[in-house]
């Protein structure tokens, strides 16, 4: 993505200044990290996953890993080993969290328990939304609506981007930082543990 001619490529590599501003919080220096390495990590993941919405996700829960981490960087070689491995981590869990499910869904259907487990599984979903919704309304607005729209409401991120008329990159971006949001109050209120677990039973 250009910005005044010049490709964030060029900038990262020639300003030694934007992984410094990175490192203190500035979002321009952010965007252009993001910009630079949103596609070819979302191409990353979509060839390990082969799901095209879910490689987004895991990409923008890396991203969010990222600026939570930002102090910890002082090149871009490191952040971009970071981006990499995150998201092949992430790959790699739902890889063998879809194994493991299609492996329980067998003996489900062969046991004839199938009933309850769903039963089990919407109440958890309950008390997971219940947990989510009560976090989301402390969020500013536009966060509080993009992530109602992804994860509520299933809209893509193509859809989300007309609504706001924003660019996908800029849903994207806005979208980690709303997760990491969500994230740091889950975490200070001690409940981020019950929600990953939660998730872990019911993502398929």
């Amino acid at each position: 993505m250009a910005n005044n001619g010049i490709s964030d490529t060029n900038q990262l590599y020639n300003d030694p200044n934007i992984i410094s501003r990175f490192s203190q919080g500035d979002d321009a220096a952010f965007r252009i990290i993001f910009n630079e390495q949103l596609r070819p990590l979302c191409y990353f993941a979509h060839k390990l996953i082969g799901q095209k919405e879910e490689a987004e996700d895991i990409v923008s829960t890396a991203f969010a890993s990222l600026w939570e981490r930002r102090q910890q960087f002082s090149h871009f070689n490191a952040i971009k080993s970071f981006l990499y491995i995150a998201v092949r981590n992430h790959c790699y869990d739902l890889l063998k969290h879809r194994n493991v499910v299609n492996k329980a869904e067998d003996v489900l259907i062969s046991t004839g328990t199938t009933p309850d487990i769903a039963v089990d599984a919407r109440l958890l979903q309950t008390e997971l939304l219940q947990i989510i919704l009560g976090e989301l309304n402390n969020l500013p607005e536009r966060s509080r609506q993009i992530l109602e729209w992804s994860f509520l409401e299933e809209k893509k991120t193509s859809e989300i981007a007309e609504l706001l008329s924003l660019s996908e990159a800029h849903v994207r971006m806005e979208k980690s930082r709303a997760l990491f949001q969500l994230r740091k109050l889950l975490n200070d209120k001690q409940l981020l543990e019950v929600v990953l677990l939660l998730l872990a039973i019911l993502k398929k």
